[in-house]
């Protein structure tokens, strides 16, 4: 029998969403009070991002490393260290493209592999001379250009002494306890170093797609099919090192690199998507929609902001291992990092996931919404929703990434003005949002998906590793030197083209 869902889940969604949550059109002012224009403040952070696996080279010390040596679970084959962007070798030519473009904020993290390869390293404190310098080499560069770094500790990639995928049936990575006091001195060891040039860290990217991805559909590492109890417990485990690590540089970290009065700004980054019933008439849908939407977009926010530790993901705090309020988990985030590009529908008709109750659809969904390249939705709108859904948090918020598969860039920058004109529209009814980061700088390895989808502001030739900036960049570079997006310019922007399906 279906499991519904509970009066206690009702209440604790309600309890951080507005209007928005209950509708998928819902959310923010009426589209008939669309302003003539959207105005982001003096100092508002305009960025563009990376991660360090997928536009770095010699990370075979990692699981991803291995993953990507496995026959079968890149598509095409793919490797990063082939035609890659091989960021840490273009350090002066890809900050010359921040400033070119008007960006003031870079987000790219430091590969804990990279610094300590091997687990005697890690151990013994003794991090390698030649990767402290290539990373110095780049927080010098962002400081002489007067570009904020925005740094992220831990984006997917885990050394292979934590995860190594070759031993699947073996506690990995966040699943082992050892995991969050290692991540918590890596974090103590990263801010020290480099506090005095970062006042953004973010502890963990997408602490929820890890384990989805990793232990159920089984496309990251360490590649199990629907292993939910192994990744419930690596989402409770990331919860717990963010804390942990959260506490770890606020009492390193005292220089204030930025002259702003603040020290640090610490958060997590989450992924977040507007979920839809795949029936709205459907009661089990909506109820399913619901599930989803507090377990995806909420558990781990409730966890961190207010310490609402919900053990059994059942949106109750009534069971014997919930806890309400806890002080090892409240406060610890300063700002809320929001993942956001599309929209995902929620059904009970198809294999069901335990614990949510529900199949889960994602791309090729079946509605009259332009398509990237990756077929996931154009949905703008939707980043509204799930802006109010975190509004009552009461948080500074920054769009950590927000970007599009465009390999012809025939829709980037309609995209751009979209989605902007949405977070311009949340500020101007009272969200503290302090910036927008793109995702992506580059071209990049996408992970399981392999070089085919390029979300890039800047195309990379795979042979010569040449950057050139697509027509897009433009569009960034002026909204982010004039600071607006006006109704007019939007209305005026070629419609959504067909787009060249990654296959």
């Amino acid at each position: 029998m279906r499991r519904a869902a509970g009066a206690g889940l009702a209440a604790i969604v309600a309890s951080a969403c507005v209007a928005a949550c209950a509708s998928s059109t819902g959310g923010g002012a009426p589209e008939d009070a669309a302003p003539a224009e959207v105005r982001f403040p003096a100092g508002f952070l305009w960025g563009s991002a990376s991660a360090g696996f997928q536009v770095e080279k010699g990370l075979g010390n990692t699981d991803w490393g291995i993953w990507v040596d496995t026959p079968g679970k890149i598509k095409g084959g793919d490797d990063p260290d082939v035609g890659g962007a091989d960021a840490l070798a273009h350090v002066d030519e890809d900050v010359a493209l921040l400033r070119a473009t008007n960006q003031n904020t870079y987000r790219f993290s430091i590969e804990w592999a990279r610094i300590y390869p091997t687990r005697a390293a890690f151990d013994a404190d003794q991090p390698d001379p030649a990767a402290l310098a290539s990373y110095d080499k780049l927080f010098a560069a962002l400081r002489a250009a007067k570009i904020t770094p925005f740094v992220t500790l831990q984006h997917f990639s885990l050394p292979d002494y934590l995860s190594d995928p070759r031993k699947p049936n073996e506690p990995q990575g966040w699943e082992r306890p050892e995991s969050i006091t290692m991540f918590a001195t890596w974090c103590t060891r990263a801010a020290t170093r480099w506090g005095g040039d970062v006042d953004w860290w973010a502890t963990i990217n997408e602490p929820l797609v890890a384990p989805i991805a990793g232990y159920i559909q089984g496309a990251f590492p360490p590649g199990v099919l629907l292993g939910v109890d192994r990744a419930l417990a690596v989402g409770k485990n990331e919860a717990r090192a963010h804390a942990k690590c959260f506490d770890a540089i606020k009492a390193v970290d005292t220089r204030d690199a930025d002259g702003d009065g603040t020290t640090s700004m610490v958060g997590i980054v989450q992924h977040q998507r507007a979920v839809e019933p795949e029936d709205p008439s459907y009661p089990e849908d909506v109820q399913a929609a619901e599930r989803v939407r507090y377990v995806n977009n909420l558990w781990i926010l409730n966890a961190v902001v207010r310490g609402d530790w919900d053990d059994d993901f059942d949106g109750n705090l009534d069971g014997p291992a919930d806890r309400r309020a806890d002080p090892a988990l409240a406060g610890r985030s300063d700002y809320l990092g929001i993942n956001y590009y599309s929209a995902l529908v929620a059904t009970v008709n198809g294999l069901r996931i335990p614990v949510i109750d529900a199949f889960i659809k994602q791309d090729r969904l079946p509605n009259d919404r332009p398509k990237t390249d990756f077929h996931w939705d154009i949905y703008p709108r939707g980043l509204r929703i799930v802006l109010d859904e975190v509004k009552p948090f009461g948080l500074p918020v920054v769009i950590t990434e927000n970007g599009i598969a465009d390999s012809t860039d025939v829709n980037r920058s309609r995209f751009l003005l979209e989605h902007l004109y949405e977070l311009g529209r949340a500020r101007a009814d009272g969200l503290d949002v302090r910036g927008y980061i793109y995702w992506s700088l580059l071209d990049n390895f996408e992970w399981a998906s392999g070089f085919c989808p390029r979300f890039g502001l800047h195309a990379v030739d795979r042979t010569t590793g040449a950057r050139t900036a697509r027509p897009s960049a433009q569009t960034y570079a002026r909204i982010a030197a004039s600071g607006t997006v006006t109704k007019a310019e939007l209305d005026g922007a070629a419609p959504y083209a067909p787009p060249a399906y990654c296959e």
